[in-house]
């Protein structure tokens, strides 16, 4: 086998000898107190407010004073009277608390609040070991390009130096990862608005009133003209018979007043 192969396949081994062993990652892990740990802090609230848009327009706010940024925004409405939102938010770590007691105090009601947190520092200290070693091995596999002379070792050493590469890549991207998401905290907000306006419901009632009473000021308009048109209905329709049997009568009564007129008077 070749020096230059050999010295690739012992790239690995000699790191794990000489850089992020186990006894290095321990002592790092020690040395870091309460205040270097890694935390990441999760929180999620359902409030309940009067006026979403307005406290929706004071989050976005203190988000942006504190340097944070909004992650996501949705907004529905359920009926004429009630509408609901989300908000995700990130915010610095050292301002996390402070934010959810300000959001907290622009509700009427607090309907759940949980707050968690997951200490990634072991997790991070191992990472920076890892990278730590991927590096002297991109080194070496780098040195050993440079002094290989044939195409079949430039080939090999190349595919390692890729591969190692790579994982470097995605060593970095989960340590950047973890970073943000210690350095900004994610708030998750629910919000509920239950609009009650006083104001509104007077004039409604107001309104209800007149129209009831005008309503029935025209039903009873509507019912005697109603009325009155069923007796000219009635006396014109029936004015075949009416007529007859009240000239009838007429003539009966005038008959019995003159013959009553016309009887001598006894005494």
């Amino acid at each position: 086998m070749e020096s230059s192969d050999r010295a690739v396949m012992d790239a690995e081994p000699k790191m794990e000898q000489g850089y992020g062993g186990s006894s290095q990652e321990t002592s790092n892990t020690k040395s870091l107190n309460v205040t270097d740990r890694m935390v990441i802090y999760n929180a999620n609230l359902s409030l309940e407010i009067k006026d979403y848009h307005k406290v929706e327009a004071i989050i976005q706010e203190k988000v942006a004073t504190l340097g944070g940024y909004v992650v996501e925004s949705s907004i529905y409405y359920s009926g004429e009277d009630r509408i609901n939102g989300h908000l995700t938010v990130k915010v610095p770590q050292k301002s996390f608390h402070s934010f959810i007691n300000e959001v907290e105090s622009e509700s009427v009601k607090v309907n759940d609040r949980h707050v968690s947190g997951n200490d990634v520092t072991e997790e991070f200290v191992d990472l920076e070991s890892r990278l730590r070693s991927k590096r002297v091995v991109e080194e070496r596999l780098i040195s050993f390009m440079e002094k290989a002379t044939k195409t079949e070792d430039l080939l090999k050493i190349s595919s390692d130096l890729a591969k190692v590469q790579e994982e470097i890549e995605q060593v970095m991207g989960r340590m950047n990862y973890l970073k943000n998401n210690v350095d900004y905290s994610t708030v998750s907000i629910s919000l509920t608005e239950r609009k009650v306006n006083v104001a509104s419901i007077q004039a409604s009632e107001n309104l209800n009133t007149w129209v009831k009473a005008k309503s029935l000021f025209i039903d009873s308009i509507n019912g005697l003209l109603s009325f009155f048109s069923f007796l000219v209905v009635v006396a014109v329709g029936l004015s075949p018979i009416f007529v007859p049997v009240l000239a009838v009568v007429v003539i009966f009564v005038f008959y019995v007043k003159r013959k009553k007129k016309n009887k001598p008077f006894e005494g």
